[in-house]
């Protein structure tokens, strides 16, 4: 059986659920390779449905109270906080936290003591989780020498350019690709992060 909740609210299973996530990736443009893509994690899953809070002595649904449920969620969109939410007894399975994103609430003529409700909850990543992950990510790299330092590509930049302006010699540009993992040379582009040797070395 489909069951539906977000946080203290329980849902008659929706006729329809839909779960959407985007690609994060970033195009770049190269002025010598033209655009390139960057690729990144997927973003944050969303999911929206639609349904109705059934009034007392509904045929299939009892203690839902559609007032009761219908100011809860009032009150999630007002707070701006984070819930518990799950979707189970389908193949789309899911628990996660979120964020009430969007709420509309109506009644319909001839519908006594029915509410109905289309919502959308977006999946939530705090700042906190965010900076450990990165952290996490960035203590498995082996630590650079004190002597090794970083530049950041910016636009019109190029690894020869780059090795004249830093070592001192344009024809180092390829120590450069490789310490920073670089496969072709002629493919740097704005934001990424290099890896310099030392200048006399």
């Amino acid at each position: 059986m489909v069951q539906v909740t977000l946080g203290e609210v329980q849902f008659v299973p929706p006729e329809r659920v839909t779960v959407s996530q985007q690609a994060a990736h970033q195009r770049v443009t190269l002025m010598e390779a033209g655009d390139i893509t960057q690729l990144c994690p997927p973003g944050q899953k969303v999911v929206a449905f639609s349904g109705f809070f059934p009034p007392s002595g509904y045929p299939f649904e009892e203690g839902l109270d559609p007032a009761g449920s219908a100011e809860k969620l009032k009150k999630m969109l007002e707070e701006g906080k984070a819930y518990p939410f799950t979707l189970t007894g389908t193949e789309l399975e899911i628990q996660m936290e979120v964020t009430l994103e969007k709420l509309s609430l109506w009644q319909q003529a001839g519908e006594d003591g029915c509410i109905w409700y289309d919502l959308t909850v977006r999946e939530y990543k705090s700042a906190e989780a965010a900076v450990s992950a990165v952290t996490d990510s960035g203590s498995k790299r082996p630590e650079a020498a004190p002597s090794v330092k970083q530049y950041t590509v910016q636009s019109g930049d190029t690894l020869w350019g780059i090795a004249k302006s830093f070592l001192g010699d344009g024809g180092r540009y390829q120590e450069i690709a490789t310490l920073s993992g670089i496969q072709n040379p002629n493919l740097i582009y704005p934001g990424q992060v290099l890896t310099l040797p030392e200048s006399g070395s």
